[in-house]
């Protein structure tokens, strides 16, 4: 996994934060005196934070640059790789990630381009990869290789297709993929379905799932008959996603599929890198070309406003679905009624773009919940985005004659910066992990009251963010009764984890799950973060109960489910022992079942055999490495 782009001495937040005690406190907290319009009130902290910015150094100060091709940087990440791919080291992956790097830094038909394909091309044969091994090969020639390693390159090629043709006479089933083309992942299971009739202008939601709104909940999911435990009850795409920056040599940043061994860099970034010209062009026609220039440093500099990003991202997918047509897009949100806007009663089967962006414009901000201080720094770091983008983009020239176009960039950036922060969601895979420590307690007890160190270990890793239209109306509890089950496609389904009564409301948690945090804690970060505070049961009454305090007869069904070990068959045996007449779910509590039911669906549905490189089964993996080291000829062609 790469490095986190985040960099302590450039966090916009910790810098603002001592320019407000220093400089801007006081003279915004005299101005907006009195003042009770909140919307004033931010007219006035955006101009005084305009005003500042033209004469502090902020480009200096942060040290931002345009995102350029450097090939010294290039060189660099290749030594680095080298370094890793070493037989002394042998940390194949971690090569493989610097090598990628290197592709990613290295500037279009350079020498330190080719080089770096073909390094990759090695470890890519080390693993018995021998389709993308020749991809490397031909992308290292193609971008001029040096004549005097040909010779290197050749006998690697010889060596690969001989062994192309004898896999081909042992694995005559074996199922071929071309490298380098978009492909899509399966994970083994049929894809979910949802459980009861569906809307008949929403199909991806069922019927019984209803919009309400009132003074003490706001928007909320209700439903409208007893759900069961282990029902499918949305089936949505986001409206946005973004790769989590640690992902960003390891995926493709438009499917976000991990084909790490034949990544493809964008051209005009260091940042994002594609599994496919396929992925790469319609990244660039639906979002890239607004936030090429701009995304390394964003990312650089964020701070905790980080969690906002695909903020970014929303705008620019909106600019791209409009055309650039910002004087009709301005006359659009002018003429919209946001409180008639409902993502319920918006006929997906016909909807427009226009229609669908409507549906997340809408999505809280919590701007007027917000203290001087928290707007003034989302101000601060808006009105910086917002240069560059007029700098580095073509959205410069564009709104360079028109006021009306820049006030409206500006006004969505800070909007969806907002947006995002209240109503993202993380996006998870499951991996295969490596063995833990047979003292760590979760590892022995597992929440499902049995010991697992003869089991295979995985685990839930985030990789991406998202924000989605309907889910985003799911309110918050710290004992959720529905969860995100991430489908390899790029969907999310979201799930009942235990049985809900007709009228009763849909929680979903808000990443401060009570199982991993204390009451106070929660408490104050969902005030801090969402500006709420939560009164669910287990806040209210102060009686948390552990999920792994279960009833010998919890702990004995889930002792014996565990020997079942399948999961398609395990899922039948837990929805029908959690859906049992008279069985309770209490308030306090997140049960093990609850948690065995959501890591069995992750299990089925958000995990990639093939992309498992753990795997000892799978068609990548090592059964090509171990027929690779097998073989007594062909030597060393590093």
């Amino acid at each position: 996994m790469a490095e986190s782009l985040q960099e302590k001495e450039c966090n916009v937040v910790k810098l603002f934060h001592e320019l407000w005690e220093e400089l801007l406190k006081q003279r915004i907290n005299e101005l907006v005196h009195n003042q009770r319009d909140k919307d004033k009130v931010a007219e006035i902290i955006k101009r005084e934070i305009e005003d500042f910015l033209r004469t502090f150094p902020f480009r200096d100060r942060f040290n931002l640059h345009p995102d350029a091709k450097d090939n010294a940087k290039a060189l660099a990440a290749r030594n680095c790789g080298n370094e890793r791919f070493a037989p002394s080291i042998g940390e194949y992956m971690e090569s493989l990630q610097h090598y990628n790097e290197s592709i990613a830094y290295s500037e279009q038909g350079s020498e330190t381009r080719a080089l770096a394909y073909g390094n990759r091309s090695a470890v890519c044969l080390k693993f018995g990869l021998y389709e993308e091994c020749l991809e490397n090969i031909r992308l290292a020639r193609a971008s001029n290789y040096p004549m005097q390693l040909a010779d290197k390159l050749n006998k690697r090629e010889q060596y690969v297709k001989r062994c192309i043709e004898e896999d081909a006479e042992e694995f005559s089933d074996k199922v071929m993929h071309t490298p380098g083309q978009y492909r899509p992942r399966n994970s083994g299971y049929p894809a979910p379905k949802l459980s009861y009739e569906a809307h008949a202008n929403v199909p991806q939601l069922v019927k019984c799932v209803e919009l309400r709104q009132n003074s003490e909940f706001g928007r909320h999911l209700v439903t409208t008959q007893h759900l069961k435990a282990g029902d499918v009850l949305l089936i949505e795409k986001p409206y946005a996603s973004m790769l989590n920056d640690k992902e960003r040599y390891k995926r493709c940043a438009f499917c976000h599929n991990e084909d790490t061994f034949t990544l493809i860099p964008c051209e005009g970034c260091t940042l994002t890198m594609y599994c496919s010209d396929e992925c790469m062009d319609k990244a660039y026609k639906q979002y890239h070309r607004y936030e090429c220039g701009v995304l390394r440093d964003c990312w650089r500099i964020a701070g905790r406003l980080v969690g906002g990003i695909v903020g970014l991202r929303m705008v620019a997918t909106a600019i791209a679905s409009f055309e650039q047509d910002l004087e009709g897009w301005t006359n659009h949100l002018n003429a919209l009624d946001e409180t008639k806007v409902n993502a319920f009663t918006v006929d997906w089967n016909k909807v427009t773009d226009s229609d669908i962006y409507d549906t997340v414009h809408v999505l809280a901000t919590n701007q007027k919940r917000r203290s001087r201080e928290d707007l003034a720094v989302l101000m601060f770091f808006t009105s910086i985005v917002h240069r560059l983008l007029l700098e580095r983009t073509d959205l410069g020239p564009f709104c360079e004659s028109s006021p009306t176009r820049s006030k409206l960039l500006f006004d969505l950036l800070l909007r969806h910066w907002q947006t995002s922060l209240i109503n993202k969601k993380q996006v998870y895979h499951v991996q295969r992990s490596e063995c833990q420590d047979e003292e760590d307690e979760y590892y022995e007890y597992n929440y499902a009251g049995y010991d697992s160190d003869d089991e295979e270990e995985y685990s839930d890793e985030m990789h991406a963010i998202a924000v989605y239209p309907l889910f985003s109306m799911v309110n918050h509890s710290c004992i959720p009764n529905v969860a995100p089950i991430h489908l390899l496609d790029g969907r999310c389904a979201f799930v009942a984890t235990r049985p809900i009564a007709a009228g009763e409301q849909l929680f979903d948690v808000y990443a401060f799950a009570s199982m991993d945090f204390d009451r106070s804690f929660r408490i104050f970060c969902l005030r801090k973060s969402y500006y709420f505070k939560c009164r669910c049961a287990v806040c209210e009454s102060f009686s948390y109960v552990d999920v792994r305090n279960m009833t010998p007869r919890e702990t004995n069904f889930l002792r014996l489910l565990r020997m079942v070990n399948v999961p398609e068959h395990q899922l039948p045996m837990l929805v029908e022992h959690m859906n049992e007449v008279g069985r309770r779910y209490p308030k306090h509590q997140y049960t093990a079942a609850e948690v065995v039911l959501v890591r069995i669906l992750r299990m089925m549905h958000s995990y990639s055999l093939e992309d498992d490189m753990l795997n000892t089964f799978g068609s990548i993996g090592l059964p090509g490495l171990a027929a690779s080291l097998s073989r007594s000829r062909g030597g060393n062609f590093r």
